[in-house]
């Protein structure tokens, strides 16, 4: 089991939640009087008590058994945080069936697109029956192929006739299918078993400190995203308070997140960096009665950590009694369910700041004064979590030492079985029991686990290793630009191109354009080959939120990105 057996040195789901299935932990928060609330961008509030959850999620089981689900079926769920929503993917875990969350359209423009997609991860994984929120049943209807059952949320939470007696699970039972971002190719669906996701929540309750009577986890994390879903799993296993909004309320008014924060009392919340920026521009904008003192963790992950995004959010939350050793850099992936390597709850925030030149595949990562004209800001997302190795490999696999640069390759009892159906692509990352991420990172002197950025990514121009991130974030900060930017390579040369989102009421594409070619120039030292603005919307990102620069090359490549302006070097 990934070396479970022999390293017992992480904390077990059964000693720490007294069960090793997600229905099993269900059932024991339901004797609890604590629950879940779900709120809206204006924090109006849904209860849902954990035993008001685990009665309904019996009575939605029936509805999916008279559906025809059977036990080990994958049942796809398309919808928004709800209670509906929790209510059919409790239900489906309740009925002995394999949940497989799939995200909602961005855009009403975007729904053609989406059909095509669901249709094709439904095929991939052959799911029984789709569950959509109850906006979509009648747009989805006689679009969803394979003869398919579609039920909505609504219809199953209005079950009223529970499953009789419950359906066997085992804890190395499939329990999932955790779509990866598609960041850097196309998403794949990463199988997981009861007892790999179990044990990646109790690692992070134990690393997090919590504490049953106490704690209170704010989440608007799209549970369709690793981060996301393992953060409800592990609040609920381990029976706190859990209040969640759905994502699309939080990107209406961002405010919103850091008025629940306060409302609630959170002790912990998980956010990607950008969410950050948004909750230091509008507690600096928009000034207002707010108690951040409880907050012990604000997790950050899933995208590159930024020192001036943190350090703004620390800054503005001050005044409002947040302590800035609450800052929690963290690092993990679908692959190993979610948590690799996080920052302890009780130590501040540690900032690297390293030479930008020595940050490639085999280069090493040498200390600078923070000042210096090279020096690159990493976060130290911290020591490996319980359980868990990391090692840093060279290109041949060796084992590489402090602040040499490698590839990051993670052992973990919550490594994923492999990806569903796709034993090749399986076996490019899962070698000898190691997950070969294709992150490039190094470790520091106190084992702190340091990611400077993805391998496939890296852009390579006169020997120089480049980082898109570090042009994507120059880029950002330039006035008429959108915070969407991807920078990416030209095949089989060594040009570059940086592509941006205006910005709203911007007129002059081109002077913003060349504002910043002349800010890339001056700050990074090498110039892209060229500078492209888009129309808001235009960059592809993932479901969570992240820029997908090699589909934007092969859009710009083939003509399908309509330039708003482009600037040459």
């Amino acid at each position: 089991m990934n070396g479970e057996e022999k390293t017992m040195d992480h904390p077990r789901p059964e000693d720490m939640f007294g069960a090793v299935t997600v229905p099993e932990v269900l059932e024991l928060a339901a004797a609890t009087p604590r629950g879940i609330t779900v709120v809206n961008r204006q924090l109006d509030q849904t209860p849902l008590p954990y035993a008001l959850l685990a009665a309904g999620a019996r009575r939605v089981a029936g509805g999916l058994v008279r559906a025809g689900v059977n036990r080990g079926d994958r049942v796809a769920i398309v919808s928004s945080t709800s209670p509906g929503f929790l209510l059919s993917l409790f239900g489906a875990w309740r009925a002995g069936a394999v949940p497989v969350i799939l995200p909602l359209p961005h855009r009403l423009s975007d729904l053609p697109e989406f059909v095509a997609e669901v249709n094709r991860r439904l095929d991939h994984v052959d799911a029984r029956c789709v569950v959509v929120a109850d906006a979509f049943g009648d747009f989805v209807t006689g679009r969803i192929t394979g003869d398919r059952p579609v039920l909505t949320c609504g219809d199953l939470a209005a079950e009223r006739e529970e499953i009789s007696g419950p359906v066997e699970t085992r804890p190395d039972d499939l329990a999932y299918l955790q779509f990866t971002s598609g960041t850097t190719g196309l998403p794949r669906a990463v199988a997981l078993t009861h007892r790999q996701m179990l044990t990646n929540a109790a690692v992070c309750c134990e690393r997090l400190e919590l504490e049953r009577d106490r704690s209170v986890h704010v989440s608007w994390l799209p549970l369709y995203h690793d981060m996301g879903l393992i953060s409800v799993l592990s609040g609920m296993a381990y029976r706190i308070k859990l209040v969640l909004q759905p994502p699309e309320d939080f990107l209406a008014r961002p405010d919103s997140w850091v008025d629940a924060l306060s409302r609630f009392k959170a002790t912990s919340t998980v956010a990607p960096n950008f969410a950050y920026g948004l909750a230091a521009q509008g507690m600096r904008l928009r000034p207002r009665d707010l108690d951040l003192s409880r907050l012990e963790v604000c997790g950050d992950g899933a995208e590159p950590i930024r020192a001036g995004t943190l350090e703004q959010f620390a800054e503005a939350g001050a005044v409002y009694g947040l302590r800035s050793r609450a800052m929690t850099p963290m690092y993990g992936m679908a692959e190993a369910t979610l948590a690799v390597a996080m920052g302890e709850a009780t130590r501040p925030l540690v900032w690297d700041h390293v030479s930008r030149d020595g940050l490639q595949a085999g280069g090493v990562a040498r200390p600078v004064p923070a000042d210096a004209p090279d020096a690159r800001a990493l976060a130290v997302c911290g020591p490996p979590v319980p359980g868990v190795r990391v090692e840093i490999r060279d290109a041949d696999g060796k084992p590489q030492g402090e602040r040499q640069v490698g590839e990051i390759c993670v052992n973990s009892p919550s490594l994923m079985q492999g990806y569903w159906q796709d034993p090749e692509a399986t076996a490019a990352v899962l070698r000898d029991g190691w997950l070969h991420t294709g992150d490039l990172g190094y470790r520091t002197e106190d084992g702190g686990v340091v990611v400077c950025g993805r391998i496939k990514d890296m852009i390579i121009v006169s020997g120089r290793n480049l980082y898109p991130e570090d042009y994507e974030h120059v880029a950002a900060k330039v006035e008429g630009v959108r915070p969407v930017c991807a920078a990416f390579a030209v095949p089989d040369t060594e040009r570059m191109i940086v592509a941006f989102e205006s910005a709203k009421g911007v007129e002059n594409h081109e002077e913003v354009a060349a504002q910043v070619m002349k800010r890339l120039r001056e700050h990074l030292g090498h110039a892209p080959d060229k500078v492209v603005a888009l129309e808001k919307g235009t960059i592809p990102r993932t479901s969570s939120g992240k820029v997908q620069r090699g589909l934007c090359r092969e859009r710009y490549l083939t003509g399908r990105l309509e330039a708003l302006a482009e600037v040459a070097r």
